[in-house]
């Protein structure tokens, strides 16, 4: 049998994780509302009685230490966050601006699904239904092919039938997805911290330049992380990676079978390819992105592979405008409104959806919410913004209790 913690452990391991907070000590009394060195704090600081995850949760979103260290689930020296924050883990330039988003983000989450607790075990449920569709094999890029048959499977997707709304589906499961523009050699960012048996976890997918079907890749590409809980901190999905970099590469694979399964990609080419010799390949291909909601790259690279298409035939559509093979094809119309938002910023709908619920009930502040909406900079106008649309708190905003 464990031994129990002793307290001392506890108030030790909160003591050291305030030395890396973003803001003083007096100001984290300030901002929670208590006496500077009493109340819950004081107490718990001082080894006196253990706080309440509520009460961590606030005080996480408030100093900007993960939750996930505040409680103990992750040890200090292993969360990348504080590493991030303290200044001890390298990041790349190119994506320092995205990892303080996620980063941000995810703390947010995390105060959130400490006031909704239901939400916590719908989608912790969630997840580990579809986790069962993990398939387990040396050969990484079988693994890939085969958990995707099982997750569509799950799903209740047909062999045809294409992915519809793939936020909605990685949110259900627990995964806030959030839209920031960010440098063109990056393609999406995920950072996760665990926290008890959850594992949480916050994407973030580029909006600089990147069509609306790389944006679905990149989705499939990190949900692919998240079945398997691949052990990184910290995944930055790049346009070129290492042939050594398995994970990697099990995730491209899994996203292109999730997305366009072998046999789908057959039958839709038997139907729709080129049927003479002088037939272009243009058309076939326009229609073939927009049915299975892919990038061109992508989609030349899955008929070279799935539909047996002479690598020679689709060189020329490497480089032609793509507006040109949709008008071609009649597809403009379709293509345009399916990319109409693909550069737009824009929070994660599930936590923004709690985040308005909390700050109507009083349980958080609208800095929240402001963060939430990326807005961080911005408390005061998003305030306006609350009130006009009829979010106003109709109670004090609740602070945790104090012993």
């Amino acid at each position: 049998m464990l031994e129990r913690q002793e307290p001392t452990n506890w108030a030790q391991r909160l003591r050291d994780a305030l030395t890396l907070s973003r803001i003083s000590t007096s100001d984290i009394y300030a901002g929670l509302g208590l006496p500077q060195g009493g109340g819950w704090l004081g107490d718990a600081l001082a080894g006196r009685v253990s706080p309440a995850r509520s009460q961590l949760a606030m005080l996480s979103a408030l100093c900007g230490i993960p939750l996930a260290v505040l409680v103990g689930d992750t040890p200090i020296q292993q969360s990348l966050a504080v590493a991030l924050r303290a200044g001890v883990s390298a990041t790349d330039e190119d994506i320092a601006s995205a990892a303080q988003r996620a980063e941000t983000a995810l703390q947010d989450l995390e105060l959130l699904l400490s006031w909704y607790p239901q939400e916590v075990a719908r989608t912790s449920a969630l997840a580990k239904d579809a986790r069962r569709a993990v398939a387990s094999d040396n050969y990484y890029i079988r693994a890939a092919q085969r958990t995707s048959e099982r997750l569509r499977d799950y799903l209740g997707l047909d062999d045809e039938q294409p992915v519809g709304n793939i936020v909605e589906l990685i949110e259900d499961l627990g995964v806030a997805v959030i839209f920031e523009s960010m440098p063109g050699s990056v393609q999406g960012v995920t950072l996760r911290d665990p926290s008890e048996e959850a594992w949480r976890a916050i994407i973030v997918v580029n909006t600089n330049d990147t069509w609306w079907g790389r944006q679905r890749f990149t989705l499939a590409h990190e949900l692919c992380h998240f079945l398997y809980k691949d052990d990184k901190s910290f995944y930055v999905n790049r346009k070129h990676y290492g042939d050594q970099d398995l994970e990697e590469i099990r995730a491209e694979a899994f996203a292109r079978h999730f997305l366009a399964p072998d046999i789908a990609v057959q039958e839709f080419w038997s139907e729709h390819g080129p049927k003479r010799p002088t037939d272009g390949y243009g058309v076939p291909l326009a229609k073939f992105m927009m049915h299975f909601g892919l990038s061109r790259q992508a989609s030349i690279k899955t008929l070279i592979e799935a539909a047996g298409v002479p690598e020679r035939a689709l060189e020329p559509y490497k480089t032609v405008r793509i507006s040109d093979i949709m008008r071609q094809a009649r597809l403009s119309q379709k293509w345009n409104a399916a990319c109409e938002n693909q550069g737009n910023t824009s929070a994660s709908h599930w936590a923004l959806s709690m985040a308005l619920d909390a700050y109507r009930d009083g349980l958080i502040s609208s800095e929240v919410v402001a963060r939430v909406l990326g807005r961080g900079d911005d408390v005061a106008s998003v305030e306006q913004e609350l009130l006009s649309q009829g979010y106003q708190q109709s109670i004090t905003l609740v602070r945790p209790r104090q012993p």
